[in-house]
């Protein structure tokens, strides 16, 4: 066995608690993960504990010294994994975006948060919903409270240049529209002069105040801070109707009388939903777009859980390196290399998982329309994956 060096007395000193580091391996050299517990103390030196003798010498029997980096904030891959759960923010007060029930979480962004999951923990259950609202999506992610945020946060310049959260990839388009009185017509003509209640933290009331001038249609408004005020409003008929996206328009009506109002699909805006990652994080937001991205490409090449069998045996390198044969590129991302075909398995292609949670297979039925793949029509293009 060979003699230690005086390094190893020097940085390797054994406490009272006993908390142990876990090694991985990058390049030729070994390195080790400060454990969560242990804070730089601003005297040159971690405390590390723990350790078997033989893990400190590289390959040519090499002494390593242990890095002295200070731990990664909550939300990066490492943090996640060591958490063993992935905390993925949604608007739980609408129903549409995710709900629990019965023990399990259903809706769009739960199986977003379940994709996540099975990318990078290769398990679809370890997964935390944190209701957060749309005006509180960068003091979420800022504060740790969630890894990703998820439903209803439009992409916008504003929003790019304040730099207030990281986009890590389109979700989906959403429209804003319209919940009238059931007694209303649908009809720009019908709607004339009618009251909306509208609410002013987002741009909800700006797009629709575009869409009442452009039309003359002469709208009268009664303007909220929050959108759970105008809600209320509109259920207390102080209004005819209210205006937001379709998915948060559909999850309220969904808790209404079928008497009380009904949807008007006026296309007054379209909102494109990005996925967003704390403002600083470039690690999770690129786990986070190639996982989407990937999902839009299973989708153009059909694979589904049907014939996962034979495209696990295809001949087209872009399909073998999507599936995880060249383990490098998804190691490369931080992600487990054969994680889509755990995810087609479970969950199945974005078309699956769109069509099942809000549109044609859905109670919902909105159309993609500009998120349809290019091939069908709509916008997106998948990048390719070599």
């Amino acid at each position: 066995m060979k003699v230690f060096s005086s390094l190893f007395s020097l940085f390797f000193i054994i406490g009272s608690t006993q908390v142990s580091a876990q090694p991985y391996v990058q390049a030729k050299e070994v390195y080790y993960e400060v454990p969560a517990e242990e804070v730089y103390n601003g005297e040159g030196h971690f405390k590390f504990t723990g350790m078997q003798p033989e893990q400190i010498y590289d390959e040519n029997d090499v002494y390593v010294v242990p890095p002295m980096a200070i731990p990664a904030r909550g939300s990066s891959l490492k943090a996640i994994r060591q958490r063993d759960k992935i905390r993925c923010g949604s608007n739980l007060q609408v129903k549409t975006y995710a709900y629990y029930e019965d023990g399990v979480w259903t809706g769009i962004d739960a199986d977003f948060c379940r994709v996540f999951a099975l990318a990078i923990l290769g398990d679809n259950k370890k997964i935390e919903m944190v209701d957060v609202r749309p005006a509180d999506v960068a003091k979420a992610l800022d504060s740790d409270r969630i890894d990703v945020m998820l439903s209803g946060t439009s992409y916008s310049a504003a929003m790019e240049t304040s730099r207030e959260a990281l986009s890590a990839g389109l979700l989906y388009y959403d429209h804003q529209i319209l919940l009238v009185s059931k007694k209303l017509g649908e009809t720009n003509e019908e709607l004339h002069g009618k009251k909306i209640c509208v609410s002013t933290d987002t741009d909800y009331y700006k797009n629709f105040d575009d869409y009442n001038m452009r039309y003359n249609m002469n709208v009268k408004y009664l303007t909220f801070a929050s959108l759970a005020k105008a809600r209320e409003a509109f259920l207390l008929k102080r209004c005819d109707m209210m205006t937001a996206s379709g998915l948060m328009l559909y999850g309220i009506l969904r808790d209404l009388p079928k008497a009380k109002a009904k949807i008007v699909k006026t296309h007054i805006a379209m909102y494109p939903i990005y996925a967003f990652v704390q403002k600083d994080n470039n690690e999770l937001r690129l786990a986070i777009k190639w996982i989407l991205n990937a999902l839009f490409l299973a989708e153009q090449y059909g694979i589904s859980v049907k014939n996962l069998p034979y495209f696990a045996t295809n001949e087209n390198p872009e399909v073998r390196n999507l599936l995880g044969d060249n383990p490098q590129l998804w190691q490369n991302l931080g992600l487990r290399p054969k994680w889509l075909r755990d995810v087609i398995t479970v969950i199945g292609n974005y078309a699956d998982i769109y069509d099942k949670n809000i549109g044609k297979d859905s109670r919902y039925e909105l159309e993609r329309r500009e998120g349809r793949l290019v091939k069908d029509g709509g916008t997106i293009y998948p990048i390719p994956f070599m």
